[in-house]
This record gives C-alpha cells, structure tokens and sequence, in this order.
C-alpha cells in the first residue's frame, strides 16, 4: 500500500501524546504546550487533522514520520518502524510518502520496461 496523502500518515495525535504533550482534541487546529522543550506557555500548534505540529519557540516542526525521525536521530523508514510500535498499525498501514518508490535505484529506474536500457537516447539536430 502506498501512502497518497498526509492523512494517511501515522496521527500526529497519538505521535505528540507518545511525547507527553497534553491534548484534549481529536481534531482541528490546537495550541498546546510543546513537548519537546520545557514550555511554561503553549508554543506548540498542531493540525490534527492534516498531522503537522510546528513550535514557534524551538523550532521542532512536520508531520509524525518527521517529528519521530527528529526526536530518535533516525531517518523515515526507521521512523515508520518506531511508529508501528506508538500507534499500533501495521507497516502497510504506515507507509509514508517518502517511501513511496517514486525514486527508484538507479539501475531499477532506467530498465524497467525500456528496450534502451538506460541509455539515453538524443535527437540529432540539423
């Protein structure tokens, strides 16, 4: 399964509550007290509903595949796997669109279905 939107990442929700901030929410726009640093006002915001937080005071921001991959020094396919664990879903159902293949290898990129085999082919000009 490959992912096609944010809202099909893990929720920013449940990302945010495994980091100890306090949310009484389940959707929409809230301020909230960032969990990332020691806030004593409420810097943070979340879009629980497209799954992104930004904090205005230490800068920590994207949605839950980014903020996981900031916090454990990690990259997003790690991310996804320490997300399976907080939320409980499976890899198919975490698939980022990081993850999406739209980059194949190179090799992989240039032979799949081309009788060129990665060659470039260039017109000739007159």
């Amino acid at each position: 399964m490959v992912r096609r939107n944010d809202n099909d990442l893990p929720s920013i929700r449940e990302i945010l509550l495994h980091y100890g901030a306090s949310l009484r929410q389940t959707h929409g726009q809230v301020n909230l007290k960032c969990p990332f640093h020691s806030d004593t006002h409420q810097s943070g915001t979340a879009n629980l509903d497209n799954n992104i937080f930004f904090c205005f005071a230490c800068g920590v921001q994207g949605n839950s595949l980014q903020i996981i991959s900031q916090q454990e020094g990690v990259n997003i396919r790690e991310a996804e796997r320490i997300a399976e664990g907080i939320t409980g879903q499976s890899g198919n159902q975490l698939r980022g669109k990081h993850l999406s293949g739209g980059r194949l290898p190179k090799k992989q990129r240039h032979s799949v279905g081309s009788s060129t085999s990665g060659t470039i082919r260039r017109s000739r000009e007159a």
